[in-house]
């Protein structure tokens, strides 16, 4: 079954997900669209343990249309003992924004030996594109499960850069919490995301990604923490 009938029966095409709002989605207090940083870097810990780095690193390209915003992301994790690796998560993509629209993604990851590329572009209102040679299209607004984006908590739908899946999340606002931000606490705002995708995510002032927390799949809890 293609994408864009999945989200038919999920609730009446995409605009029932908040996915397919074509823009309606309220603008964030006082935040800018895109971050004003070139670069966020976090260390990714479990159990207190640093066992990889998350790297965004924001860029302007020129295109036929204005300035494209580009955001890379970077991660490589890798879980040892004893000198033995016994898990290993490494993820490239790009995703490509114009006039405040995704209208690219491509990503490579590879999730301890279980291989994922996925290629999108925008095309005639849709993200349309494959993953591992399967078609998918997703219409109207998409934000991305890659969690920088302001506009995360306030979404119900969130696109997988991984495996090409809309995540159905519900967000539940936690208030300000203070959280270190490299040398620095900062008051961030707490969001929790259950569904489809379960991740604890805290906002700066600025709107930009401050921590990140989640459980891994042997139960454990990941967290990631800007510097």
């Amino acid at each position: 079954m293609r994408r864009r009938q999945v989200l038919k029966l999920l609730g009446g095409g995409t605009a029932g997900l908040g996915l397919g709002t074509l823009g309606a989605i309220p603008a964030a207090r006082a935040c800018d669209l895109f971050p004003r940083q070139h670069a966020w870097r976090f260390l990714v810990l479990r159990h207190g343990n640093v066992i990889g780095e998350h790297l965004f690193t924001f860029s302007r390209r020129p295109s036929k249309g204005g300035g494209d915003f580009v955001v890379e992301v970077a991660i490589d994790i890798a879980v040892d003992l004893l000198g033995v690796t016994l898990f290993r998560f490494t993820h490239r993509a790009e995703e490509v924004w114009r006039e405040g629209w995704l209208h690219s993604l491509i990503s490579a990851t590879d999730d301890d030996g279980a291989l994922w590329r996925l290629e999108s572009q925008r095309r005639d209102g849709a993200l349309r594109g494959k993953v591992n040679d399967v078609p998918f299209d997703v219409s109207g607004f998409v934000v991305p499960a890659s969690l920088w984006h302001r506009d995360t908590p306030r979404t119900q739908a969130l696109f997988g850069t991984i495996d090409g899946r809309v995540k159905v999340v519900r967000s539940e606002a936690l208030g300000e919490e203070a959280v270190k931000v490299g040398g620095d606490r900062v008051q961030a705002r707490h969001y929790r995301l259950t569904g489809q995708l379960e991740r604890d995510i805290w906002y700066g002032p600025d709107c930009g990604l401050a921590r990140v927390a989640f459980p891994a799949r042997d139960g454990s809890l990941i967290t990631l923490e800007r510097q």
